[in-house]
């Protein structure tokens, strides 16, 4: 602890600047109207394939297909404008009724939304029975928590920053450390080298968990973050994934002898997660197989969780399958590393 706090430019690194970059997060607005989301309950089969495919064609909306129960839910955390109910007794231009819900947080978004709908069920009632006639929307506004981009972007930053002080934060240490022959003067110490390790591991965990606090305090009390979530979930979120990229920064200082190789080996490993792995954007508009692929990284287990419990408030049951791919990552990373630290 000593050796950080001595550090600066470490504590710059670890705490203002992720802190800095949630800030300028905190001023970035999507409010605008864009596709609206409309989730569809489709309980007539086959016989509402006609409606789908004209919903379909409407580049306005974004349409999901799923259960009442996740679509509504869906709609209370605010991630769908309108929900439409189709009736187990629906004909195409015959049912008399149809159930929408909307969101009380996106009123011009539900408008439109109800609007288009409105529309779409005309123009089939006129295709099929060749004369003007309405079905009803019954429309039910449901309240919304109207979770913002800024909600989203912030568990992201928090994970990417135990990221960061997990790779460049052990890499560019150890190896300053091990250039300087720092390293090998350990081992005619009275300190055992790999106490030394320890404590530098044990250190940085402490400092996780002080990332989380200010990270998350700061935003929640001056920037309007929406948390509902336990700090000590995420400090056991947290340590699993600072585990896994620890690991990983010791096997890139394991096999750098300078700064100069430490740059780009941990920014192949780095980067493509900090881009892919839903930091700033959802991973939903990945293309399929791609999609696949980066559900698999480490921080795309640890982000996924990390949003889960600040929004959601999560258990550590339902996050079970991230609790899973992080402990697996922790088994290969730490195999990695142990085999390919060096001391010099």
């Amino acid at each position: 602890m000593k050796m950080l706090l001595r550090q600066r430019e470490a504590i710059l690194w670890s705490l203002i600047l992720p802190l800095f970059m949630i800030l300028l997060f905190s001023f970035v607005r999507f409010d605008g109207i864009g596709r609206v989301e409309l989730g569809i309950v489709n309980e007539a089969g086959v016989h509402a394939s006609g409606l789908l495919t004209a919903l379909r064609e409407v580049k306005t909306l974004k349409m999901f297909e799923g259960e009442r129960e996740s679509e509504l839910q869906l709609l209370k955390k605010g991630e769908r404008a309108v929900v439409l109910i189709v009736p187990p007794d629906y004909q195409p231009g015959y049912a008399l009724e149809m159930a929408a819900f909307t969101n009380d947080a996106k009123p011009q978004e539900s408008q439109l939304g109800l609007l288009i709908l409105q529309r779409v069920l005309d123009e089939i009632t006129f295709a099929e029975r060749g004369e003007s006639g309405r079905i009803k929307l019954n429309a039910q506004m449901v309240e919304s928590r109207n979770l913002t981009y800024f909600d989203f972007v912030a568990p992201g930053i928090l994970s990417m920053s135990i990221m960061q002080l997990g790779i460049f934060g052990v890499a560019f240490g150890f190896v300053s450390m091990k250039k300087r022959g720092i390293l090998r003067r350990l081992f005619v110490t009275p300190i055992n080298p790999n106490d030394f390790i320890i404590s530098s591991v044990a250190m940085r965990l402490v400092l996780v968990m002080t990332q989380i606090v200010i990270m998350t305090l700061v935003p929640y009390f001056f920037l309007d973050l929406h948390f509902i979530g336990s700090f000590w979930r995420m400090f056991v979120v947290g340590m699993f994934g600072a585990i896994v990229f620890l690991a990983l920064g010791f096997a890139i200082a394991g096999t750098s002898k300078s700064e100069d190789q430490v740059a780009p080996l941990a920014n192949i490993i780095a980067m493509p997660m900090m881009l892919l792995s839903g930091i700033f954007f959802s991973r939903d508009s990945l293309p399929g197989f791609i999609r696949s692929v980066v559900d698999l990284l480490p921080l795309s287990y640890l982000a996924d969780a990390m949003r889960s419990i600040a929004i959601d408030d999560a258990t550590l049951t339902q996050i079970l399958p991230q609790l899973g791919g992080l402990g697996v990552w922790s088994v290969i990373s730490i195999i990695i590393a142990v085999k390919m630290f060096r001391w010099e």
